[in-house]
């Protein structure tokens, strides 16, 4: 059997973080982190398949979380999603693209199987 693949979600709303992990706890093994300074540490030792982050974040923005993943070796090759309930606009992606790690945005409000079903075709 394989290992259960990981998953880190970076938020600091927690009722998001709850409802997150329980629809995905069945498949993966979910960790949180509630600002980006915890994500950014709790993503080099976990070691996730994937993270789900949110933008506005109270420390570190979400779009400076994601270029601090990409810059450092151990965890350039995390993919991460993007989920927030903020507007997502074209100068957000702009921000985002240069990042290989960054797979898409997604809504807070999108149904968690669209998730889960965006996650497997990150994951392959």
């Amino acid at each position: 059997m394989a290992a259960q693949k990981r998953m880190l979600i970076i938020d600091d709303n927690s009722m998001i973080q709850s409802l997150f992990r329980a629809d995905f706890e069945d498949e993966y093994e979910v960790r949180t982190a509630e600002n980006g300074a915890n994500g950014l540490l709790a993503a080099s030792d976990f070691q996730p398949d994937v993270i789900l982050l949110d933008i506005n974040l109270p420390d570190i923005s979400g779009v400076d979380v994601a270029r601090r993943l990409f810059l450092d070796p151990a965890t350039r090759a995390i993919p991460v999603l993007v989920i927030t309930a903020s507007e997502y606009n074209a100068e957000t992606q702009g921000k985002l693209r240069p990042y290989g790690n960054f797979k898409g945005f997604l809504s807070k409000v999108t149904p968690s199987e669209t998730i889960r079903e965006t996650i497997k075709g990150i994951l392959g």
